[in-house]
């Protein structure tokens, strides 16, 4: 009597598997628009609604709130330090601490709170991805002072911090009614006071008035 059992057709998992991918996928980026669009207390019915998958999806991949959080934390950790890597081996080091410093700045106007949570949500991975990153940015800001192309006053830390001014939101006179623009323009504005020669319209004069 032939005890094995019954052969799977070649190919018959793949696409199970496939879908699962898919899914997983579409969770991890709908939570990365949620979670920057409404915060850390997104709810896992409007992730759900946003990947267009059932919540039950979503309970499934991260059963804690705490793993989907890690998820989403390490999933933007991953890019940064994709990027500082670019960043690192850039011919012109100017050009690769703007993209750094470019890549951080929007990354933490467009994800306002979520680095507060790098230490309650993250875990072991989080952190080692943390540290991979502080450290490749500190030498890319480095790099760039070396060669004169980035201001010598202020240490790493202190560039490193800049990346989170405009993050700010609102002002005094309310909230800001185009805020990608205005991260933008403190992003320009950020670039031309830590380099070492100014850009040309950073140069001009204001108009007297």
């Amino acid at each position: 009597m032939n005890t094995e059992p019954p052969a799977t057709p070649q190919g018959a998992a793949t696409p199970v598997r496939a879908d699962a991918q898919r899914n997983a996928a579409r969770v991890l980026a709908a939570a990365r628009r949620a979670v920057a669009a409404t915060g850390l207390d997104v709810s896992y019915h409007e992730i759900a609604r946003e990947a267009g998958v059932g919540v039950g999806t979503v309970y499934r991949r991260y059963p804690q709130r705490d793993q989907l959080m890690a998820a989403v934390l390490s999933d933007i950790l991953t890019e940064l330090i994709d990027t500082a890597h670019q960043a690192l081996h850039h011919d012109d080091a100017w050009q690769g601490f703007s993209l750094l410093f470019t890549s951080l700045t929007l990354r933490t106007a467009q994800n306002a709170g979520l680095s507060g949570s790098l230490d309650q949500h993250g875990g072991p991975t989080v952190a080692q991805q943390r540290h991979e990153l502080l450290d490749l940015t500190r030498r890319v800001i480095e790099r760039a002072q070396d060669q004169g192309r980035l201001r010598r006053d202020l240490a790493w830390q202190e560039v490193l911090r800049l990346t989170g001014a405009p993050a700010v939101q609102g002002c005094v006179l309310g909230p800001d009614p185009d805020p990608a623009h205005g991260h933008h323009t403190a992003l320009t504005v950020l670039l031309d006071g830590l380099r070492t020669s100014l850009t040309p319209a950073a140069c001009r004069s204001p108009q007297s008035g």
